[in-house]
């Protein structure tokens, strides 16, 4: 077995050969007379000479984890010659001698040596240069001026590295790519036989794992490689220069470097942002891959040069769900554990990103972890996805500050309930399966304003333990052909991935009715209400609307309903039980309060009379005495006339 060389001798040996190299071909040129100058003198005599010029380091098994160069000549599949090029460009850049010595080839404009002096000096074809500058070994200048045997020739810094004992990840990737070893039994994830067998298709196909963001498409794609002993070197799609020549660059530098660690490229997102540009830059960088490529995407994109195998990834179940909990919270209980799984149900990827920041929140790991944490762990990864485009509401009253008739709050309560028992009965009891599509909760509120219903919104969502998103629709209806349905699109997905509550308030004014196609404005208004009317047959979450115009919403809209709650103007006794329910219980108040009076007087929903309430509040501080009749009904009066009513005088 060939012993052993440091990296450091192997340069010395390296250099020399070098050296020997330009020594022998720049003799040879002046004494030919096509280089200026004397021979050089040198104390080698001709034996010698040749035996430093054939100097070899055998590339055997035993020196792949010790002899860079050798291991990247193994990795890469290169032949001696291509090894002896990189060698003399890499002790060109490494060594001043060799430098100096190679100027003699050169002009003081362009140092490097030229293809026509590579060649002579290692004997080598036009097709392995092509070869290793796909590689991103060497770069060849490109400019239409200079014959292709003059032009010149350098070394990538990468090989540079590599023969110093470097042995990291391109430094061009960063940011770019991350090198990822074979996951191990603890991952959540189990493995899928389709991806797993795709390993041995021939051809060596395109591999995909479908659907949405966080949903575990890295993690199906990662325990298929590792199933062939196989680790990924995951690019992130979006991250990818845009400019083509720093993306050739780019994409060359990984297939190259996933062959070097004999791992599978993984393009992460390979659909987003549409760029077709850059997905046809990527098929055309790893037909040189040998191996598959892998790839997630929302969804399943097109190659020409390699079959696709594309693999839906799943929304995971109930128990799928408290399997990633209770692996990402080790020690805690089942019943935290079981609660979670309920009450969100999120996708791998966001379990654990939730879970990190639970452990976080906590005090660190090691600490018990508290339903309380894990709500604010949630929170935290949901608001940057969804803080673009909506605005999460903080809702202070209770139950008891709602008052509403029996019909229609036996209603909410329905709605409550199928929002909290949704994994029972859709997934344990198997009524999913029955109804097919539309396992999300969509619940539209009318009725008049002030009449409570984005009140209901808040208190549902503080029932159900979920933060609840008021929907900026400046920021989601764009001008722009396609943008809008790209902004819900994006919001859509964050809610189901964080299992918020999304309001959209004025629904009527997004959810219109189509009309008649008398110009591309109606067109396009009707594109947008057919994509919301798609997207909320296959949305999962929770979307509450609520409108003061009910007869101006899609007739569409109302079969995609689960609950739908109309909230009337209240009756004399329920505007009494709201002028009560207003008052807080410190406010300093005079017995003598007739406040049915002012409910048969006034009739008004309960935000107009907590208006009312709060004007009358004021006037009291104002007047420094306890809030009285005279306070009220002068309050009351204002805001009925504010209303556009009128309000009759009556004496006190």
């Amino acid at each position: 077995m060939t012993p052993y060389r440091s990296t450091a001798e192997t340069l010395t040996d390296r250099i020399r050969w070098a050296t020997a190299c330009l020594v022998r071909l720049v003799n040879e040129g002046r004494g030919a007379g096509w280089l200026e100058g004397s021979p050089i003198a040198t104390a080698v005599d001709q034996a010698e000479l040749h035996a430093a010029i054939d100097a070899r380091i055998a590339i055997t098994p035993a020196d792949l984890g010790v002899a860079p160069m050798q291991w990247l000549a193994a990795r890469l599949g290169l032949s001696a010659a291509e090894l002896d090029l990189l060698w003399l460009l890499a002790c060109i850049e490494l060594d001043p001698g060799v430098a100096r010595l190679a100027q003699a080839f050169g002009t003081p404009a362009c140092p490097d040596l030229s293809v026509q002096i590579v060649q002579r000096m290692v004997a080598m074809e036009s097709r392995q240069l092509d070869a290793l500058e796909r590689l991103g070994l060497i770069e060849v200048t490109v400019d239409p001026r200079i014959p292709h045997h003059r032009r010149p020739v350098r070394i990538n810094d990468r090989v540079i590295e590599i023969a110093r004992g470097e042995l990291h990840l391109d430094h061009d990737l960063a940011g770019v790519a991350t090198l990822h070893a074979a996951p191990g039994s603890a991952e959540p994830q189990v493995t899928v036989p389709e991806l797993v067998r795709a390993f041995g298709s021939s051809p060596v196909p395109l591999i995909m794992a479908v659907g949405p963001t966080g949903a575990g498409r890295t993690t199906c794609l990662a325990r298929a490689a590792a199933s062939h002993g196989l680790g990924t070197l995951r690019i992130d799609t979006a991250a990818l220069a845009r400019e083509p020549g720093t993306l050739e660059r780019q994409l060359r530098a990984v297939v190259r470097e996933a062959c070097l660690f004999d791992v599978v490229p993984l393009f992460g997102n390979l659909d987003a942002g549409g760029d077709h540009a850059v997905q046809a830059a990527i098929e055309r960088s790893v037909r040189s891959f040998s191996g598959p490529v892998l790839a997630t995407a929302s969804e399943a994109v097109r190659w020409h040069q390699r079959p696709v195998v594309a693999h839906t990834v799943d929304k995971p179940d109930r128990a799928a769900r408290v399997r990633v909990w209770r692996d990402r919270l080790v020690g805690a209980d089942d019943e935290l554990i079981g609660a979670a799984a309920d009450s969100y149900t999120l996708r791998p990827g966001a379990i654990a990103d939730a879970a990190r920041n639970a452990i976080a929140i906590a005090g660190g790991e090691g600490a018990a972890v508290s339903a309380e944490a894990i709500q604010a762990g949630v929170r935290a990864q949901l608001g940057a996805e969804l803080g673009a485009l909506a605005t999460r509401i903080d809702w202070r009253q209770t139950w008891d500050d709602l008052v509403l008739p029996t019909d229609q709050f036996e209603q909410v309560i329905e709605l409550v309930a199928r929002a909290r028992h949704r994994s029972t009965v859709l997934e344990t009891w198997g009524f999913g399966a029955k109804v097919g599509k539309g396992h999300g909760l969509t619940a539209l509120f009318s009725g008049p304003p002030g009449t409570g219903k984005t009140m209901v919104a808040g208190l549902i969502a503080s029932e159900l333990g979920l933060d609840l998103y008021q929907v900026d629709l400046s920021k989601i209806v764009s001008k722009y052909i396609g943008e809008t349905e790209k902004h819900l699109a994006s919001l859509f997905e964050a809610a189901e991935s964080g299992h918020a509550i999304l309001l959209f308030d004025e629904a009527d004014s997004l959810f219109a009715k189509r009309s008649a196609v008398k110009s591309s404005n109606d067109r396009y208004a009707n594109l947008e209400v057919n994509y919301l009317l798609q997207r909320l047959e296959s949305f999962t979450g929770i979307a509450l609307l609520t409108t003061n115009h009910e007869t101006a919403m899609d007739e569409a809209f109302r079969r995609r309903l689960a609950v739908q709650v109309r909230f009337p103007v209240p009756e004399q006794d329920q505007r009494q039980q709201l002028w009560a329910a207003m008052i807080p219980a410190s406010a300093p108040v005079e017995d003598d309060l007739d406040l049915g009076r002012l409910a048969r007087e006034f009739e008004m929903s309960g935000g107009h009379i907590k208006n009312a309430m709060l004007r009358a509040a004021y006037l009291a501080a104002e007047d420094s005495t306890a809030i009285s009749m005279k306070h009220l009904r002068s309050s009351a009066r204002a805001e009925y006339e504010a209303m556009g009513k009128l309000a009759f005088r009556h004496a006190a």
